[in-house]
């Protein structure tokens, strides 16, 4: 009687099949939650591109409106830009582009960047 206690119970499956059991089933868990969060994306896609074709064919048939002039920026007074404008009132009329290539150059005759100049090297 003691040795039918002491004795280990056979399990019905072998410890590999269980644990690939549970495996098994957490990935397709979070294979169940991946398809879930991918279908809520994808509601969010449509519905933004509704709201934009709805958008595109509204705005198609509003008249259209002259967008105000935006304000030019003024830099601070006693700004290096502020100071590098004022130099030469040309240079306000320049696209930004052109703005920024020569105040890059103005910096760097002038000395107030912190890279040395390639004329120094």
């Amino acid at each position: 009687m003691i040795a039918a206690i002491i004795e280990p119970i056979e399990p019905q499956f072998p410890l590999a099949i269980t644990i690939l059991a549970y495996v098994a089933t957490g990935a397709l868990v979070l294979i169940l939650l991946l398809l879930v969060n991918i279908h809520a994306r994808l509601g969010i896609v449509a519905g933004k591109l509704s709201a934009k074709s709805s958008r595109s064919s509204i705005s198609v048939k509003a008249p259209a409106e002259e967008p105000e002039p935006q304000e030019i920026s003024e830099p601070e007074p006693g700004t290096p830009f502020h100071e590098f404008l004022t130099e030469d009132p040309t240079r306000r009329s320049l696209t930004k582009k052109e703005q920024s290539k020569a105040y890059r150059k103005w910096r760097a005759d002038k000395g107030l960047n912190w890279s040395k100049s390639s004329e120094d090297n």
